[in-house]
Protein backbone atom coordinates (compact mmCIF):
# COMPACT_ATOMS: atom_id res chain seq x y z
CA UNK A 1 0.00 0.00 0.00
CA UNK A 2 1.58 3.50 -0.35
CA UNK A 3 -0.57 6.91 0.58
CA UNK A 4 -0.65 10.17 -1.10
CA UNK A 5 2.37 10.69 0.75
CA UNK A 6 4.57 8.52 -0.20
CA UNK A 7 4.39 6.45 2.62
CA UNK A 8 4.80 2.43 2.07
CA UNK A 9 3.92 -0.67 3.83
CA UNK A 10 3.36 -4.19 2.97
CA UNK A 11 0.11 -6.47 4.85
CA UNK A 12 -0.68 -9.11 4.54
CA UNK A 13 -3.77 -10.88 2.80
CA UNK A 14 -5.57 -11.71 6.15
CA UNK A 15 -5.42 -8.09 6.98
CA UNK A 16 -6.62 -6.91 3.44
CA UNK A 17 -9.69 -8.47 3.70
CA UNK A 18 -10.50 -7.85 7.00
CA UNK A 19 -10.06 -3.57 6.29
CA UNK A 20 -10.79 -4.07 2.74
CA UNK A 21 -13.05 -0.32 2.80
CA UNK A 22 -10.46 1.26 4.57
CA UNK A 23 -7.56 0.06 2.26
CA UNK A 24 -9.11 1.52 -0.57
CA UNK A 25 -10.03 4.83 0.66
CA UNK A 26 -6.80 5.40 2.37
CA UNK A 27 -4.70 4.45 -0.20
CA UNK A 28 -3.45 6.13 -3.51
CA UNK A 29 -1.51 2.74 -4.79
CA UNK A 30 -2.52 -0.53 -4.20
CA UNK A 31 -1.14 -3.58 -5.34
CA UNK A 32 -1.29 -7.31 -5.08
CA UNK A 33 2.83 -8.92 -4.97
CA UNK A 34 5.40 -11.27 -4.74
CA UNK A 35 8.10 -10.82 -2.14
CA UNK A 36 10.34 -11.26 -4.95
CA UNK A 37 8.44 -8.37 -7.32
CA UNK A 38 9.61 -4.58 -7.10
CA UNK A 39 8.10 -2.16 -7.15
CA UNK A 40 8.22 1.32 -9.75
CA UNK A 41 8.16 4.51 -9.18
CA UNK A 42 8.20 7.17 -11.88
CA UNK A 43 8.55 10.69 -11.45
CA UNK A 44 7.69 14.01 -13.71
CA UNK A 45 11.63 14.34 -13.89
CA UNK A 46 11.71 11.52 -15.92
CA UNK A 47 13.52 9.07 -13.78
CA UNK A 48 12.06 5.58 -12.32
CA UNK A 49 13.06 4.63 -9.04
CA UNK A 50 12.56 0.55 -7.70
CA UNK A 51 11.59 -0.68 -4.79
CA UNK A 52 12.42 -4.41 -3.66
CA UNK A 53 9.16 -5.93 -2.10
CA UNK A 54 11.25 -7.19 0.74
CA UNK A 55 12.69 -3.99 1.50
CA UNK A 56 9.31 -3.21 2.30
CA UNK A 57 8.16 -3.38 6.16
CA UNK A 58 5.15 -5.50 6.81
CA UNK A 59 3.32 -4.02 9.27
CA UNK A 60 -0.07 -4.18 11.06
CA UNK A 61 -2.73 -2.27 8.73
CA UNK A 62 -3.35 0.88 11.38
CA UNK A 63 1.08 1.01 10.83
CA UNK A 64 1.71 4.32 8.91
CA UNK A 65 4.64 2.84 7.09
CA UNK A 66 8.32 4.07 5.41
CA UNK A 67 8.35 6.92 3.08
CA UNK A 68 9.62 5.98 -0.12
CA UNK A 69 12.15 8.80 -0.20
CA UNK A 70 13.93 6.24 2.76
CA UNK A 71 13.41 2.87 0.67
CA UNK A 72 14.96 4.53 -2.81
CA UNK A 73 16.52 7.21 -4.22
CA UNK A 74 13.07 8.86 -4.90
CA UNK A 75 13.42 12.60 -3.49
CA UNK A 76 9.72 14.09 -2.90
CA UNK A 77 11.65 17.20 -2.18
CA UNK A 78 12.63 17.60 -5.68
CA UNK A 79 10.21 15.51 -8.05
CA UNK A 80 6.49 14.15 -8.01
CA UNK A 81 5.49 10.79 -8.28
CA UNK A 82 3.51 10.66 -11.37
CA UNK A 83 2.83 6.76 -11.70
CA UNK A 84 3.36 3.90 -9.98
CA UNK A 85 3.44 0.14 -10.25
CA UNK A 86 4.69 -3.26 -9.82
CA UNK A 87 7.03 -4.91 -11.85
CA UNK A 88 4.58 -8.29 -12.39
CA UNK A 89 1.75 -5.52 -13.52
CA UNK A 90 3.65 -4.09 -16.03
CA UNK A 91 4.94 -7.56 -17.57
CA UNK A 92 4.33 -7.27 -21.69
CA UNK A 93 2.38 -4.30 -21.88
CA UNK A 94 3.09 -1.14 -23.15
CA UNK A 95 3.56 2.06 -21.75
CA UNK A 96 1.92 5.84 -22.79
CA UNK A 97 4.60 8.36 -21.70
CA UNK A 98 2.93 12.21 -22.20
CA UNK A 99 4.84 15.45 -21.36
CA UNK A 100 3.91 19.36 -20.57
CA UNK A 101 5.63 20.46 -23.84
CA UNK A 102 3.03 18.08 -25.63
CA UNK A 103 5.77 15.24 -26.60
CA UNK A 104 4.28 11.21 -26.23
CA UNK A 105 5.27 7.92 -26.94
CA UNK A 106 4.89 4.35 -26.17
CA UNK A 107 7.83 2.12 -24.60
CA UNK A 108 7.71 -1.56 -23.98
CA UNK A 109 7.35 -2.44 -20.62
CA UNK A 110 10.58 -4.90 -20.77
CA UNK A 111 13.20 -1.71 -21.23
CA UNK A 112 12.39 -1.42 -17.16
CA UNK A 113 13.18 -4.63 -15.99
CA UNK A 114 16.32 -3.30 -15.11
CA UNK A 115 18.52 -4.14 -11.68
CA UNK A 116 19.52 -0.60 -11.00
CA UNK A 117 17.96 1.08 -8.29
CA UNK A 118 17.35 4.58 -10.59
CA UNK A 119 17.05 4.68 -14.27
CA UNK A 120 16.32 7.58 -16.74
CA UNK A 121 12.36 6.11 -17.98
CA UNK A 122 12.44 9.00 -20.77
CA UNK A 123 14.44 11.59 -22.20
CA UNK A 124 13.28 14.94 -21.87
CA UNK A 125 14.34 18.25 -23.82
CA UNK A 126 15.36 21.52 -21.43
CA UNK A 127 12.46 22.76 -18.82
CA UNK A 128 10.18 19.66 -20.37
CA UNK A 129 8.80 17.17 -17.73
CA UNK A 130 6.34 13.98 -17.74
CA UNK A 131 2.81 14.87 -16.73
CA UNK A 132 1.78 11.17 -17.31
CA UNK A 133 2.64 7.55 -17.78
CA UNK A 134 0.08 5.05 -18.07
CA UNK A 135 -0.80 1.25 -19.54
CA UNK A 136 -2.12 1.49 -22.89
CA UNK A 137 -2.99 -1.60 -23.41
CA UNK A 138 -7.00 -2.12 -23.72
CA UNK A 139 -7.42 1.62 -24.30
CA UNK A 140 -7.92 2.80 -28.06
CA UNK A 141 -8.10 6.50 -27.29
CA UNK A 142 -5.37 9.40 -25.84
CA UNK A 143 -6.95 12.59 -24.67
CA UNK A 144 -4.65 15.65 -24.02
CA UNK A 145 -5.79 18.49 -22.15
CA UNK A 146 -3.59 22.05 -22.19
CA UNK A 147 -3.67 24.29 -19.53
CA UNK A 148 -5.53 27.13 -22.05
CA UNK A 149 -8.36 24.21 -22.47
CA UNK A 150 -7.51 22.99 -25.77
CA UNK A 151 -8.20 18.90 -26.16
CA UNK A 152 -7.35 16.58 -28.78
CA UNK A 153 -8.42 13.11 -29.01
CA UNK A 154 -6.74 10.54 -30.94
CA UNK A 155 -6.14 7.35 -31.40
CA UNK A 156 -3.81 5.61 -29.14
CA UNK A 157 -2.29 3.31 -32.50
CA UNK A 158 -0.98 6.83 -34.12
CA UNK A 159 1.93 6.75 -31.06
CA UNK A 160 5.08 5.42 -32.33
CA UNK A 161 6.77 2.59 -30.20
CA UNK A 162 10.21 4.13 -29.05
CA UNK A 163 13.46 3.84 -27.52
CA UNK A 164 13.41 4.71 -23.39
CA UNK A 165 15.74 6.64 -24.58
CA UNK A 166 14.19 8.69 -27.33
CA UNK A 167 11.96 12.15 -27.10
CA UNK A 168 8.81 10.70 -28.92
CA UNK A 169 6.56 12.91 -31.27
CA UNK A 170 4.20 15.62 -31.00
CA UNK A 171 0.98 14.74 -29.82
CA UNK A 172 -0.57 18.15 -29.53
CA UNK A 173 0.12 21.67 -31.65
CA UNK A 174 0.16 24.37 -28.17
CA UNK A 175 -0.20 27.78 -28.34
CA UNK A 176 2.12 30.56 -27.08
CA UNK A 177 2.55 29.94 -23.23
CA UNK A 178 0.37 26.96 -23.36
CA UNK A 179 1.50 23.38 -21.64
CA UNK A 180 -0.38 20.10 -21.30
CA UNK A 181 -1.80 19.45 -17.67
CA UNK A 182 -3.57 16.31 -17.94
CA UNK A 183 -3.14 13.16 -20.53
CA UNK A 184 -6.01 10.26 -20.13
CA UNK A 185 -5.68 7.04 -21.80
CA UNK A 186 -9.43 5.79 -22.50
CA UNK A 187 -11.67 3.21 -24.11
CA UNK A 188 -13.99 4.75 -27.10
CA UNK A 189 -17.26 2.99 -26.27
CA UNK A 190 -16.93 3.98 -21.92
CA UNK A 191 -18.60 6.90 -20.80
CA UNK A 192 -15.50 9.06 -19.06
CA UNK A 193 -16.29 12.53 -17.35
CA UNK A 194 -14.19 15.41 -16.51
CA UNK A 195 -14.78 17.94 -14.20
CA UNK A 196 -13.17 21.17 -16.33
CA UNK A 197 -13.85 24.55 -14.38
CA UNK A 198 -17.08 23.36 -12.73
CA UNK A 199 -17.88 22.14 -17.08
CA UNK A 200 -18.27 18.56 -16.96
CA UNK A 201 -16.42 17.47 -20.38
CA UNK A 202 -17.40 13.81 -21.75
CA UNK A 203 -14.23 12.73 -22.89
CA UNK A 204 -15.24 9.71 -24.95
CA UNK A 205 -17.46 12.36 -26.82
CA UNK A 206 -14.89 14.81 -27.81
CA UNK A 207 -14.27 15.21 -31.83
CA UNK A 208 -11.61 12.07 -32.67
CA UNK A 209 -8.94 13.83 -34.49
CA UNK A 210 -5.55 12.99 -35.90
CA UNK A 211 -2.16 13.27 -33.17
CA UNK A 212 -0.40 16.69 -33.83
CA UNK A 213 -3.46 18.82 -34.41
CA UNK A 214 -4.54 22.04 -32.09
CA UNK A 215 -7.60 20.06 -30.64
CA UNK A 216 -10.55 22.26 -29.84
CA UNK A 217 -11.46 24.52 -26.84
CA UNK A 218 -14.16 23.74 -24.68
CA UNK A 219 -16.06 26.75 -24.15
CA UNK A 220 -16.73 28.04 -20.00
Amino acid sequence: LMDRFGYMKLIDMTAYERNKEAVHNESKYLFRCMNTDKICIFTDKGKMHTVKVMDIPLVRFRDKGTPADNLSNYDSSEEQMIYVSSMGDLKNSALLFVTAFGMCKMVESGEFDVSKRTIASTKLSDDDRLIFVGKADEMDNVVLQSENGYFLRFMTKEVPEKKKSALGVRGIRLGDKDVLSHAYLIHSHTEYSISYKEKQVSLNKLKLAKRDGKGVKIRI
